[in-house]
C-alpha cells in the first residue's frame, strides 16, 4: 500500500506538473487551442502554489502563506434571519459591497474579497445543525455523462482520498439534508464507482485559506451515456428530468443563501449517440444548458469549468478517430462561445484501466480536479476582479 500524502503534496506534486503545461493551454486564447503535452503523474514534496494571472505557478515554502489585501467594508439589507420548519435559515437578500476586497453580494451572487474583509449578507444555511453563512457556503455544481458519475474503482492507494470523508465537505441531498461527501458524489443506482466530485471538494479546500472557515458543497449529476439533449431544462414542452433534479430541486433550493462557485461540466463524447443530424447542434445546447442554468441562479457571470475532449481515448473515439474528428472541434469552440467558460485539459488523465477506451481512473480524476481549481485561482477578469477563486 502507498502511504496517503498530505493535501500540501498532493497538490504541490499535481500543481506542479500542471503549471508547467496550463499556461500554453490558456494561453491560447478562444476557439482552437493549443495542449500541454501529457507529462507523468509524480507526487510533489510538499509546499504551496501560487498562481498568477497568466497560470504560472510558484512553489512557495515557510510556516506562513498568509496573504493580505485592501479589503473593503461593507453594508447591507440582510441580517435578519428566519428559520423554517425544515431547518434552513434564511437570510437577507444581501448587501452592497465598497471597497476594492469583494464583490457585491446580491441575491445569489459571491460576496468575498481575496485578501479583505469579507462581506457578511446575513443569509445563510443550517447544515447539520450549525448555521453557515452565505459567504462561507460555497456550492460547486457539477454534471455531464459517465465520467462525470465515475467508473474509476483504482488505483488502491487512491481509495482513502475519494471514500474518507473530511469535515466542512458536503454532498447536498436536497431538501434540509447535507451528508458529508465522498464518491459517489453524482451517483446513478447503486453504482459506487468514483468521479471527480470528492477531488474537486478536496482540491478547493486544500487551496482556500485555512482560516477562512470555509464549507464546500457538491451538487452532482451524472448519468451514463447521456448527451446535452437530455440535460436541457426543458425537453418537447416538458421539464427535462436531469436539469429538474440537480438544478430546480437542488441548487435553487439553495439560492440566496449560498455562494454558488462554478459549475464544471463532462459532455461532448456522448453526442456520438444523437442522430447525425443533431450532433452539430452540440455547442448551441451546451450555451443554452449554462444560459438557463445562469440565470436560474441568479448568476449571469458563473465560472463554467468544461472537460475538454478526451485526447488519451482510443478506437473511434481518440482525438484522430471517426467521434473525436467531428466532436473535438465543437469542443474547442465552446469558450469563444460562452463567456467564462474554460475547457479543463485532459491530456495527462489517465485510463481507468488498460481495457478501457475513454473513462478516467482514480488518479485522472484527481489529476483534472486540481487542473480545474488551478485555472478558477488563475483567472481574474473584469467582472471577477478578486478571481475565479477568491476563497485563497
Amino acid at each position: 500500500m502507498v502511504d496517503r500524502l498530505t493535501s500540501a503534496q498532493r497538490l504541490g506534486g499535481i500543481f506542479a506538473l500542471w503549471s508547467a503545461a496550463i499556461g500554453t493551454f490558456l494561453g491560447a486564447g478562444c476557439g482552437v487551442q493549443g495542449h500541454p503535452q501529457p507529462l507523468p503523474f509524480v507526487p510533489g514534496s510538499g509546499g504551496a502554489v501560487a498562481f498568477g494571472s497568466g497560470g504560472q505557478s510558484q512553489v512557495i515554502t515557510g510556516s506562513g502563506g498568509q496573504s493580505a489585501g485592501t479589503g473593503g467594508q461593507s453594508s447591507g439589507t440582510g441580517g435578519q434571519t428566519q428559520a423554517g420548519s425544515g431547518g434552513v435559515t434564511l437570510g437577507g437578500t444581501g448587501g452592497r459591497s465598497a471597497g476594492t476586497g469583494g464583490q457585491p453580494a446580491g441575491s445569489g451572487g459571491s460576496s468575498s474579497g481575496s485578501g479583505g474583509n469579507t462581506v457578511v449578507s446575513g443569509a445563510g444555511i443550517m447544515i447539520n445543525g450549525t448555521f453557515v453563512p452565505k459567504e462561507k457556503a460555497i456550492v460547486f455544481i457539477h454534471f455531464g455523462h459517465s465520467n462525470m458519475r465515475g467508473l474509476a474503482m483504482n488505483p488502491a492507494s487512491e481509495h482513502s482520498y475519494f471514500y474518507d470523508t473530511q469535515p466542512g465537505l458536503w454532498s447536498y441531498q436536497g431538501g434540509t439534508t447535507f451528508v458529508l461527501a465522498k464518491e459517489p458524489t453524482a451517483p446513478e443506482g447503486n453504482i459506487m464507482a468514483a468521479g471527480p466530485g470528492t477531488a474537486l471538494l478536496k482540491t478547493a479546500a486544500a487551496a482556500a485559506s485555512s482560516s477562512g472557515g470555509y464549507q464546500f458543497i457538491s451538487i452532482g449529476k451524472g448519468v451514463s451515456s447521456d448527451t446535452t439533449a437530455d440535460y436541457q431544462k426543458t425537453i418537447g414542452g416538458a421539464p427535462g428530468a436531469n436539469y429538474d433534479s440537480f438544478i430546480t430541486k437542488k441548487a435553487m433550493m439553495l439560492k440566496g443563501k449560498v455562494t454558488f462557485g462554478a459549475v464544471f461540466i463532462m459532455l461532448g463524447i456522448t453526442e456520438r449517440h444523437l442522430p447525425t443530424a443533431q450532433q452539430s447542434g452540440y455547442p448551441m445546447r451546451v450555451q443554452q444548458i449554462v444560459s438557463d442554468i445562469r440565470a436560474d441562479l441568479g448568476e449571469p457571470n458563473l465560472p463554467i469549468l468544461y472537460c475538454d475532449y478526451e485526447q488519451n481515448a482510443l478506437g473511434p473515439l481518440a482525438p484522430n478517430g471517426s467521434v473525436g474528428l467531428v466532436i473535438m472541434p465543437m469542443t474547442r469552440t465552446l469558450p469563444g462561445l460562452i463567456k467564462y467558460l474554460k475547457l479543463v485539459p485532459t491530456d495527462m488523465i489517465p485510463r481507468a484501466d488498460y481495457e478501457d477506451d475513454h473513462h478516467f481512473n482514480m488518479t485522472g480524476h484527481e489529476i483534472w480536479a486540481t487542473q480545474a481549481i488551478g485555472i478558477m485561482t488563475s483567472t481574474t477578469d473584469v467582472d471577477h476582479p478578486n478571481g475565479w477563486f477568491p476563497w485563497k
